[in-house]
């Protein structure tokens, strides 16, 4: 058996009352989270704005030291090629050295040593051939018609202090060649010990060549990355300002958009109100369409 349920009819006054507290909500809720929404943007901007200005200086400074490192290195690098120029002259002058040193041993020992030894060798045999030649021009010097001959020292006596001065000179050049020859051995550790140096200091400028190239890619792209934090910057500042300009225009829209329900509650609380503003309108309209 079917039930007839009456429909119950919302009371005019109770929905003209939601309809009129929906567009007020709708309202303050438009102005509110258009002025938030300004806000924030405005607020999002000013933190983009630092820290944009924060990595701008960043990579500036970056940039700045990789330009600094790049002039050190090139300073470095130039100072490098003339120390090991210099140690390569070194080295050549060392080699010059030695050959000398060695010719200066040779001859000591090989030649003034050893003519020295024989001229002691041969002093024995002169000095009795002058004590023979010294006794003879004595000898005649005493004969009437005899030479004037009275030295004040022998010729034998002279000979033998020779012998004497000679004595040791040999050996003491001997020695002295074998010191020659030591200094010689020093100085061809130290050519080679230059020589590796020059080498080091070669591969080390090489070294540094590679890391110039490789600070010249990090200019690069510090310059690089400046202009994009530039370009992103300008756009995000832009897209910034427009975002702003169309929370304004939709909270705008949305304010605009509660006046629907607002009338519509106010005609419905106000129906008499209402019914003479209709009617208003309505009796405007044939005037204004029959005016000539």
């Amino acid at each position: 058996m079917p039930l007839n349920v009456p429909l119950r009819v919302p009371d005019r006054t109770q929905a003209g009352r939601v309809l009129v507290a929906i567009g007020v909500v709708g309202a303050v809720t438009s102005l509110v989270g258009t002025v938030v929404g300004f806000r924030f943007l405005g607020e999002l901007r000013g933190a983009l704005d630092d820290t944009i200005g924060v990595t701008a200086d960043a990579v500036e400074a970056l940039r700045s030291s990789v330009t600094l490192g790049g002039d050190t290195l090139l300073a470095v690098e130039r100072i490098l090629d003339e120390t090991e120029s210099t140690t390569r002259e070194l080295s050549v002058a060392l080699r010059d050295t030695e050959d000398a040193l060695g010719a200066v041993a040779a001859l000591s020992e090989d030649e003034l040593a050893d003519s020295l030894t024989a001229v002691s060798r041969s002093l024995p045999a002169l000095i009795d051939v002058a004590a023979v030649i010294d006794r003879t021009l004595s000898g005649l010097g005493a004969l009437p018609f005899g030479p004037d001959y009275d030295p004040d020292e022998p010729f034998d006596d002279s000979l033998r202090a020779v012998q004497q001065e000679l004595a040791g000179l040999p050996a003491s050049l001997r020695r002295q060649a074998a010191l020659i020859r030591d200094g010689r051995d020093s100085l061809v550790d130290v050519r080679r010990g230059t020589t590796r140096m020059a080498d080091d200091l070669a591969t080390l400028n090489a070294t540094l060549a590679s890391s110039g190239a490789l600070l010249e890619r990090y200019d690069a792209a510090a310059t690089d990355a400046g202009d994009v934090l530039t370009g992103s910057s300008e756009g995000l500042r832009r897209h910034l300002a427009i975002g702003r300009v169309l929370v304004v225009v939709l909270g705008t829209v949305l304010l605009a958009s509660q006046a629907v329900p607002l009338g519509l509650g106010w005609f419905l609380l106000r129906p008499e109100a209402a019914a003479a503003f209709l009617a208003g309108r309505g009796s405007e309209g044939p005037d204004v369409a029959g005016t000539p």
